[in-house]
């Protein structure tokens, strides 16, 4: 069956978005021609400009569609553990230590548009609107955690999600940079700290929350 032109033109927007996440997040964003994501995707320039404007408008586009984000993959790492040391151990694992080729262009996309949103206001606002439900679900997550006490609530739950997502970026910077420094364990314990739990690197499951000791 031949398919109709919105079909074509849905198609068209598809691939140049997919074109132009892997493009800047291989290359960064200023580094990426209109030309080169045309390429990419097997489209000419013009389909660049007719569906999106400009490159701004691309980039805006690709903001306003792109459904994942570093929030999101944690979440997804966390749903597919039961125990809080298990979740941690598989974000160490998963995002930090051993990324899949997939997980490692999506956390070099965030960057670049962090980046970007620096010193651009338009994509700070549009990034922002982007991250905001993600957020929200890792803030409920331990919202919950901490009202059926797996984690001592060491911080509102809001202030936990941005600290985690904070780290966990840090971390996988520092681990592009220096494999040799971190392994799963060290990194999963780091991970631990900001929930205030100790993590047993002998079991890799078990845990027990820090206390600090009541002045006598």
């Amino acid at each position: 069956m031949a398919r109709t032109q919105q079909q074509r033109k849905a198609d068209t927007r598809e691939r140049l978005l997919s074109a132009a996440a892997q493009l800047f997040a291989e290359h960064g964003i200023d580094a990426v021609s209109v030309d080169h994501v045309a390429e990419a995707a097997g489209r000419t320039s013009g389909a660049v400009y007719d569906h999106f404007g400009s490159k701004q408008g691309m980039l805006l586009a690709l903001l306003d569609e792109w459904q994942q984000s570093l929030v999101t993959v944690i979440a997804a790492e966390f749903e597919l553990a039961s125990t809080v040391a298990e979740r941690l151990r598989a974000v160490a694992a998963n995002l930090i230590v051993h990324p899949s080729e997939e997980t490692r262009r999506l956390l070099l996309l965030e960057r670049e548009l962090s980046l970007r949103a620096a010193r651009d206001p338009e994509v700070a606002a549009t990034l922002r609107i982007r991250a905001a439900e993600a957020h929200a679900r890792m803030a409920r997550g331990f919202a919950a955690w901490i009202a059926d006490g797996i984690i001592e609530p060491v911080a509102d739950p809001d202030t936990l999600a941005t600290v985690f997502r904070a780290l966990v970026a840090g971390l996988e910077i520092q681990h592009r940079l220096d494999p040799a420094a971190m392994d799963i364990d060290t990194v999963t314990a780091a991970l631990g700290r900001v929930l205030d739990l100790e993590l047993s690197p002998s079991t890799h499951h078990s845990f027990t929350h820090r206390r600090t000791p009541t002045p006598t």
